[in-house]
């Protein structure tokens, strides 16, 4: 229903518009809800007719944002810990939450973010909780956000605690760029050397096949290799997209399978020159996030169940899992995760000195800074090992098809001769 009101602002002065709302009670919070002292209120029948119109259009967009929802779509680090950074900034001015909320939602860009945090403020407006509301959008904002939040709200600190969440997402956001920004040039690197080898089996290759047809001679078998690969290219090359989208469907139907993922996750463990990082990187999630949930008292039990999931390993998500029964029978954290095998001993020792002095979230914190630090060497380092190894695959591709074509020519010089 369409409702339209006069009202005063926090200056006094008068102010006129409609709102949509399901009730007459549901509108008087809202504009409540907006600093606005209620003068006046009446329900606009043809207003509400207009609307009725748009309930379809409206109905259709919601569809359309749960099927986003249903496909799993996350938002980036960057998004979200923009949208935290601008909550916490005018939470700590002392704007009430849902004023702050309308303030932020007009500023978003990304429509199905616009819809998410539209749908929070509704809520908010209609009496829920901002840890509710933010639970209804599970695929946009973590366990981990929303634990933290309910906590923030019930000790009275949001502002804090969104502050915090905006450091954890923006630390998330540069860690994802100095990756990225790691593999660019090898991957640029690898394009070029295929498209100049694409270009030699494609347009060189075929013209040296017909010359070398018209010898009729018996070709060296590298020769006979090369040739037989590019008449492929050049008469199939249709098949390789499709099977390239072919495999990328069967991989994702795979690891959504309880084995295919469980094989995955333990593939990653064991991949030379990326273990390491990979390792490194969970220890870091691990205990970053722990440090984060119980540096606000998130409960124990509660802060393992949440980290579990963002380590983004089945099998080391199954180890927290043992890790958390052990704790719950009375063990300490550091006896817990002693067999869990994922934790160097040196993580194990300074989780059992921060658990006798009573510092655990403080010395899982420093853990994890030293990891962060960790991880930002290993990056380098694996950048600057991969570039030569790239270099040295592509330069024997590039070189067996050379010698594929000079060998029959030095063979045709010497009978010559």
């Amino acid at each position: 229903m369409i409702f339209q009101y006069q009202a005063l602002d926090k200056k006094g002065e008068s102010v006129s518009d409609y709102i949509d709302a399901p009730s007459e009670t549901s509108a008087k919070q809202k504009i409540r809800s907006q600093g606005l002292y209620l003068v006046k209120l009446q329900r606009d029948d043809l207003a509400s007719k207009d609307n009725n119109l748009h309930q379809a259009g409206g109905a259709f967009k919601a569809a359309v944002h749960k099927f986003y929802d249903l496909l799993n779509i996350r938002l980036s680090a960057k998004e979200i810990g923009l949208f935290s950074r601008q909550l916490a900034t005018l939470l700590k001015a002392g704007l009430p939450l849902p004023v702050a909320i309308t303030d932020i939602v007009e500023q978003i860009d990304n429509k199905h973010f616009k819809h998410v945090i539209a749908d929070i403020k509704e809520k908010l407006e209609q009496g829920s909780s901002f840890s509710n509301a933010l639970g209804q959008h599970r695929v946009v904002f973590s366990d981990m956000y929303v634990s933290m939040v309910r906590v923030g709200e019930s000790l009275g600190s949001l502002d804090q605690v969104i502050a915090r969440l905006a450091d954890l997402e923006e630390k998330k956001n540069i860690l994802t760029a100095k990756i990225r920004s790691a593999l660019w040039y090898p991957a640029f690197m690898f394009l070029f050397a295929t498209g100049v080898m694409t270009f030699l089996m494609v347009n060189v290759i075929p013209t040296i096949a017909d010359m070398f047809a018209d010898q009729k001679r018996e070709l060296p078998i590298p020769t006979k290799i090369v040739i037989g690969i590019s008449g492929f290219l050049s008469n199939f090359w249709f098949l390789i997209p499709i099977a390239a989208l072919l495999l990328i469907y069967l991989y994702n139907r795979y690891i959504r399978t309880s084995e295919g993922r469980t094989k995955v996750d333990d593939l990653k463990l064991r991949i030379p020159l990326l273990k390491n990082l990979y390792k490194r990187l969970i220890v870091y999630r691990f205990t970053q996030n722990l440090g984060i949930l119980l540096n606000n008292k998130v409960d124990i039990i509660k802060s393992f169940e949440i980290v579990k999931k963002i380590v983004g390993n089945v099998i080391i998500e199954a180890k927290i899992e043992e890790a958390a029964k052990k704790i719950k029978e009375g063990a300490t954290v550091a006896n817990s995760l002693n067999k869990s095998e994922f934790l160097p001993k040196l993580v194990l020792g300074m989780i059992t000195a921060g658990e006798a002095s009573d510092n655990l979230d403080t010395m899982l914190l420093n853990i994890g800074n030293v990891y962060e630090t960790e991880l930002d060497l290993t990056i380098t380092s694996l950048t600057s090992l991969i570039e030569p190894i790239i270099i040295i695959i592509m330069g024997i591709i590039i070189a067996t098809i050379v010698m594929s074509v000079i060998l029959p020519i030095t063979q045709m010089n010497l009978l010559v001769q």
